[in-house]
């Protein structure tokens, strides 16, 4: 057999480099070229249309490589840069070609009619179901010869690419006040210039109560959480009364003035009234905003002439929010938090550990106050609503 020296070994390892030559000629213009460079630097583009553009920009550079060269200098496989070499050539396109696939199972009649009753109510099928889940959807379709061989799955993914979630509901109401932008507009004009009213001596509060707070005293006693274990409550406990919460939030600083009583009537409002206009008093303001619901133990009929008999140093002007709108109502929002972190899980031994939780919750907010980030404007509410009347126009900020 005969041996090859050393030379000839480099020699066919260059022949083998070099390869065959090139049958599709490839030719840029000047800008193709630009467009290709910028996209074979692009940070955001596909990672496979910066490879495509790079093989190009190669080709063109260093006519006398092989396609194998370019895949090795790239880092893609051969056929890679033989196949979009081509492409360029007859096509001038870095596109993937589409893809066949296998043939659809099920017509698009069938999907836009699953598509469909998703968007109904269960109860319009005869089902004494509130929500859809494609289980249910599945079931009715089979019912309704829609289709007797879809699967669940096959709905869930439709539904998806439809982005219809028929098991999710989102609660909301339309406003009932006939003066409902009237009433809600200075509320939402006290809100986002409350910083700087307060620089001038006028004050913005927000009045509440949280009712019906129920002391429950559990049979056993609550376990902290261990490692893999949750809290641990006991799901039987004994009522040991409920107390009713007092809140004013101020707007401005985000402190709380928050007292518990026994019964929720006027007279427990106008003792804690007393008590928030105290603690303003020492403050020096001129004017103090009220910002309260219809309620009936705010008394609408009776209160602003009780506030007026009292003659403090500072004024008082009472907002009312609109009917059914309680959730323009900031403190609303500290009602939330309260019953997150000190009533769930309730666990009280009685009214009066209830209360000294809550007023210790409350201290504990004043130390560090944190004004409420309200995005909801005047400005939205009127775009949304009704067109601004122009007394309310001269108003807008």
């Amino acid at each position: 057999m005969l041996k090859l020296s050393i030379e000839d070994h480099e020699e066919r390892k260059v022949i083998n480099m070099s390869g065959r030559k090139h049958t599709y000629c490839l030719y840029l213009t000047q800008e193709e070229q630009r467009e290709l460079k910028h996209l074979s630097m692009s940070y955001t583009e596909p990672y496979a249309k910066v490879v495509r553009a790079r093989i190009l920009l190669l080709s063109r550079e260093h006519p006398e490589w092989s396609n194998r060269q370019i895949a090795d200098q790239v880092g893609c496989r051969r056929s890679t840069v033989t196949k979009f070499r081509h492409r360029w050539v007859f096509e001038r396109s870095l596109k993937d070609h589409p893809r066949t696939g296998a043939p659809r199972k099920y017509p698009p009649t069938v999907r836009a009619q699953i598509t469909a009753l998703a968007c109904t109510k269960p109860r319009d099928h005869g089902k004494p179901w509130q929500r859809w889940s494609s289980e249910k959807l599945t079931q009715v379709a089979h019912e309704e010869g829609i289709s007797l061989s879809v699967s669940p799955s096959t709905v869930r993914q439709w539904l998806r690419e439809e982005k219809i979630k028929p098991w999710r509901y989102h609660p909301w109401q339309k406003p009932t006040d006939p003066k409902f932008v009237e009433k809600a507009a200075p509320v939402l004009d006290l809100y986002e210039k409350a910083q700087d009213l307060e620089k001038k001596g006028e004050v913005a509060v927000c009045i509440d109560e949280k009712t019906s707070i129920q002391a429950r005293k559990p049979v056993h006693e609550t376990r902290p959480a261990s490692p893999g274990q949750p809290v641990h409550v006991a799901a039987r406990y004994e009522r040991m009364g409920a107390l009713q919460l007092f809140c004013a939030l101020i707007v401005a600083s985000g402190i709380t003035f928050a007292r518990t009583f026994a019964r929720k009537r006027f007279s427990e409002f106008k003792t804690f009234v007393l008590g928030l206009f105290a603690s303003m008093a020492d403050k020096g303001i001129k004017v103090l905003d009220l910002i309260l619901d219809n309620g009936s133990t705010h008394a609408p009929k009776q209160l602003a002439g009780w506030i007026a008999s009292l003659h403090l140093s500072f004024d008082v002007r009472i907002f009312w929010l609109p009917k059914y709108a309680s959730w323009l109502d900031q403190v609303e929002i500290i009602f939330s938090k309260v019953t997150r972190d000190v009533l769930t899980p309730n666990d009280f031994d009685d009214k009066n550990d209830l209360s000294g939780i809550l007023i210790q919750y409350f201290d504990e907010i004043n130390k560090n106050p944190k004004p409420i980030k309200w995005t909801y404007t005047k400005t939205k509410l009127v775009a949304k609503f009704a067109a601004p009347s122009p007394q309310m126009a001269t108003n807008l900020p």
